[in-house]
């Protein structure tokens, strides 16, 4: 089985695990990891000793944190945390992603893990930024301010609206 990197897509890690994303009992599998990897995330974000030293002390650093603020040590942690964890469902699949590649220790937690940082991430979360926030506590007007200023308006030209009638 070849381990799959963090940025590939939901599906590509599915197969990659040999689960079928199409097939329901398989999507099962895939939350009940996915949960798991949510309770590591969690505790990571109660936690400003998991920071890098550059926004450790920062003031105006608050949770949820991005991956890339985590150091890399705590982060091979979580991988490993989230693995020993594993519940009795999910242990064999996790079980199938020990490697020592540059995916390692575990390649199927840490594309768990990165893709809980990942969605939860405002600024890569389309959903969000459109103010569908699913109970997370996100300034929703800040963010839609920053999409106004920060995305071109997408539509058509209209010459009656952009005036040139």
């Amino acid at each position: 089985m070849a381990a799959v990197g963090p940025r590939v897509s939901k599906e590509e890690f599915m197969h990659a695990l040999g689960l079928n994303p199409q097939d329901s009992h398989h999507e099962q599998y895939y939350r009940a990891m996915r949960d798991e990897a949510i309770v590591v995330y969690n505790r990571m974000n109660q936690d400003n000793s998991f920071l890098v030293e550059t926004v450790r002390h920062d003031p105006t650093t608050r949770p949820p944190f991005f991956w890339h603020h985590i150091l890399p040590d705590r982060q091979r942690w979580a991988i490993l945390e989230i693995w020993r964890n594993a519940g009795p469902l999910t242990r064999p699949l996790f079980d199938r992603g020990a490697t020592s590649s540059e995916y390692g220790p575990n390649w199927v937690a840490g594309w768990l893990l990165y893709s809980v940082f990942r969605s939860r991430d405002v600024r890569n979360n389309r959903n969000r930024r459109k103010g569908d926030n699913n109970g997370s506590v996100v300034d929703s007007g800040r963010v839609r301010q920053v999409e106004e200023t920060t995305s071109p308006k997408k539509g058509y030209y209209d010459p009656v609206r952009n005036g040139t009638l």
